[in-house]
């Protein structure tokens, strides 16, 4: 049963869950939710410091809720910022892909990369170009941009396909901008998940502006008090 964005104490870790979720379908759900988690933490300035299942939790029995337990603030670097987030998506996709075909504990990066072609065979058919472009072609795009760019191209084949047939009228707004959905964000319950974090960051950077203020003051007393004791 799904509840509010409320948390609570029913908190298992991705593998407890996928053991009583088990269908292809279940695992696309959480996987999507995991994603659009992911690019959540990166657009918040943190990666994932350990992508293994049993530091994923998923609370309230819920796949909307997923908490990953190890994060680490992004560089401040650019091209280093670039390359963290790229690691963390193929990561993701790499445990993904290990939970479909039950080869977590022994699929590698460069077994996957020589041999995903034997992999494809075994994960959802959709989501093979997906999985594909990240493994082998080092794409950095997030698993739910890919879903949500799916579903807008079917929705529009399949509008195409009424009007054709039937000449009916468009389903779609001509001021839509051809898109159906424009994104697939759980920003309120993300929210309430990483809220710790996001005061982490937040008592950092206070942190980082109120010690060098407070050494400055300092500094200015002493002279103050220096010079009242020498010309008093």
């Amino acid at each position: 049963m799904k509840k509010d964005n409320k948390l609570d104490n029913d908190i298992v870790d991705l593998f407890v869950w996928l053991s009583e979720h088990c269908t292809d379908e279940d695992k696309r759900e959480v996987f999507l939710k995991m994603d659009i988690a992911l690019k959540y933490i990166h657009n918040h300035g943190f990666c994932i410091g350990n992508f293994h299942p049993s530091r994923i939790k998923i609370l309230n029995n819920n796949p909307n809720y997923v908490k990953f337990e190890d994060l680490v603030e992004l560089s401040s670097d650019p091209s280093e910022r670039s390359e963290m987030i790229k690691t963390d998506i193929f990561n993701s996709s790499l445990i993904q892909i290990g939970i479909y075909t039950n080869t977590l504990k022994s699929l590698t990066p460069s077994f996957l990369k020589n041999n995903f072609d034997e992999i494809a065979r075994f994960l959802p058919e959709g989501d093979v170009p997906y999985y594909r472009g990240v493994v082998q072609r080092g794409a950095t795009v997030y698993f739910s941009e890919f879903v949500l760019e799916k579903m807008n191209r079917d929705y529009k084949q399949l509008e195409q396909q009424i009007n054709e047939s039937e000449g009916g009228k468009s389903l779609t707004n001509s001021n839509d901008d051809n898109k159906i959905i424009d994104n697939l964000s759980n920003d309120k319950i993300n929210d309430s998940i990483y809220k710790m974090k996001s005061d982490a960051r937040e008592a950092a950077f206070i942190n980082n502006l109120l010690i060098p203020t407070v050494i400055i003051l300092s500094i200015v007393f002493i002279c103050l008090i220096a010079f009242i004791l020498i010309y008093s």
